[in-house]
């Protein structure tokens, strides 16, 4: 076979992008997604433009927490901007003292970080921002620099040192330009393994009969169209939280009914679309933890109350 001779490669090209060693405890919900988040870390530096992650999903499934977990294991400074209806790009490149007086927003600020240290900035719900804000992003991944009279004119990052993330709960489209631009990944709910694993992690009394239950019940409203408000994980481990604080109190089957109703779906016009009969599931719960506090299982001795 002839060699192939019109293939050029750099001696200094990186050619595997290793995995990163995570925050002990942090647990890994999706692999894909860690997996894109660390070809993007492999790809810093490489060309002109700022290499840049778009995490998309239901809320409460990790984006965020990833991205700060990124920048716990490459021992970044975090910077982190909560966008909010109506959010524009001047918001981003300006904010302002009580006196009035002009200060760096976030994007210079994260221009600034990243000439001497490691940064990943977090622009947390694109959804809420103006659509204008989009290409305001994407030109600044492409050029990696702004342009703020009001600070000094062009401020240019160090595309070495300066991640991207930004996370969006897939209530808007993204500007096609600006997904090309980005590596998109659209992070679902945890299987039912990493959710269980999850809720012990926060739990460490829990037995797996108990985690199923709330899962098989959270799982059944995250399918349903109608669901507005569909009960994340987080919300999950809270309520089975709360199942262990109040283990003890004189409650009837329907108190407990309502109660874990109101953990599940708090707003009330969601919850028509429960299939499971709240009271059968309050028995179960109820049953479960009457189980796991006769057995008086050694971790809920050093963990519970």
């Amino acid at each position: 076979m002839k060699k192939r001779t019109d293939l050029v490669y750099s001696s200094d090209m990186k050619d595997f992008a290793p995995s990163l060693i995570f925050p002990e405890g942090y647990i890994v919900t999706d692999i894909a997604a860690k997996r894109v988040v660390e070809c993007a870390v492999h790809s810093m530096g490489e060309g002109t433009e700022l290499s840049a992650v778009l995490l998309d999903g239901p809320p409460g499934v990790g984006k965020t927490f990833l991205g700060k977990a990124v920048a716990k294991a490459l021992s970044a400074r975090l910077l982190l901007f909560q966008f909010f209806p109506g959010c524009g790009k001047e918001e981003l490149l300006r904010d302002k003292a009580i006196d009035g007086s002009i200060l760096a927003g976030i994007i210079p600020l994260a221009v600034s970080s990243s000439q001497e240290n490691k940064t990943v900035l977090i622009l947390n719900e694109l959804d809420k921002a103006d659509v204008s804000v989009d290409s305001f992003l994407l030109d600044f991944i492409n050029e990696s620099q702004i342009f703020v009279p009001q600070l000094g004119g062009e401020l240019k990052a160090n595309n070495n040192n300066l991640l991207i993330v930004i996370t969006k709960n897939d209530l808007r489209d993204a500007t096609e330009a600006l997904l090309r631009r980005c590596r998109v990944i659209y992070m679902n709910w945890p299987s039912v393994e990493n959710e269980i694993k999850l809720i012990m992690k926060y739990n460490p009394w829990v037995t797996k009969k108990l985690c199923t239950i709330f899962i098989e019940t959270a799982n059944q409203l995250r399918r349903h169209p109608g669901v507005k408000k569909k009960p994340s994980p987080p919300e999950i481990v809270r309520l089975i939280s709360d199942c262990w604080r109040i283990r003890n109190e004189q409650m009837s089957l329907l108190e407990w009914s309502q109660f874990l109703i109101a953990g599940i779906l708090p707003l009330p016009q969601d919850r028509k679309y429960l299939e499971q009969n709240p009271m059968s599931m309050a028995a179960e719960v109820r049953s479960e933890l009457a189980e796991i506090m006769t057995q008086k299982h050694p971790k809920i001795c050093s963990n519970g109350r």
